[in-house]
């Protein structure tokens, strides 16, 4: 597969997408006071991200791209510069302690090309279908000596009944310090509708990695949806996990933790997910 330089003009078409994307956001924060402002700020982050790939010098697909693990709530399709054929069956269950029914999901993840990934999803609430859920992933390359590497995703999620459709897209970073500690970063937009826009939601997850041993993971997930343009809700998530690899193609990954919500109490969430790479 041909790679484009990041120097080039096409991957600055792709940075220059995200830093549109970030301009967008600090527009549609402005008339929102004191929560605005903090909004232009993570847009600015945003912008900073888009400026990165220029900064870090960033080289197309290395032979051995770094390796950083996955979050276990908010995760990828398959790691940031998957080789073409890589494939993955997992299922994720997460509950409220305290209130709600189990969501859970089955999904199958498939890397179709070297950095490029698909994956489709069927999320449950107990046992009734709730969504159909797909997702494009694709990577720009790596910087920094090896250790850094960066990425985009793509999430479409139509809902059952309602037909409700909600477009996602994010700019993913990922960073390894050293032998144990590593990174990643997700940031982005959420749209609903597609004729006739809906609200707006801004999307945060920042995850870190210890590697305890070559078999186990410990993590800590930060998931924030701001809305920025609706029902002015916040739902942010806070996890420890923990990955234990089981085989060489199977892995387990738990976590409990504290979800808060606007106009709710904070309550505990428990989360489970079963991997299976062939």
């Amino acid at each position: 597969m041909r790679r484009t330089d990041p120097e080039t003009g096409a991957a600055r078409s792709r940075h220059g997408f995200f830093a549109r994307l970030a301009l967008a956001a600090g527009r549609a924060a402005s008339g929102l006071g004191r929560r605005g402002a903090m909004i232009r700020g993570v847009a600015l982050a945003l912008t900073a991200c888009a400026a990165l790939p220029a900064i870090a010098r960033a080289d197309p697909l290395a032979a051995e791209n770094p390796r950083i693990p996955e979050p276990m709530v908010f995760d990828l399709l398959r790691p940031l510069g998957a080789r073409a054929g890589e494939r993955e069956v997992n299922v994720l269950a997460v509950r409220p302690l305290d209130r709600g029914p189990t969501d859970w999901a089955p999904e199958l993840e498939y890397a179709y090309a070297d950095g490029q990934s698909f994956e489709l999803e069927l999320p449950f609430e107990d046992g009734r279908l709730t969504q159909v859920k797909f997702a494009l992933q694709g990577t720009f390359g790596t910087g920094a000596g090896g250790r850094w590497i960066h990425g985009w995703q793509y999430l479409g999620q139509i809902e059952r009944g309602s037909a409700t459709v909600r477009n996602s897209l994010l700019y993913i970073s990922g960073y390894r310090f050293d032998a144990r500690w590593s990174m990643l970063s997700m940031a982005g937009l959420r749209q609903v509708g597609l004729r006739r826009l809906g609200p707006t939601a801004l999307l945060l997850n920042h995850s870190v990695f210890y590697d305890l041993d070559p078999e186990t993971v410990l993590g800590l997930e930060i998931n924030l949806r701001q809305d920025i343009a609706g029902d002015d809700r916040t739902r942010t998530l806070v996890i420890p996990q923990i990955h234990r690899r089981l085989s060489e193609l199977t892995s387990l990954q738990a976590g409990l933790g504290v979800e808060f919500r606007t106009n709710r109490n904070a309550g505990l969430v428990a989360a489970l997910r079963l991997i299976r790479e062939f």
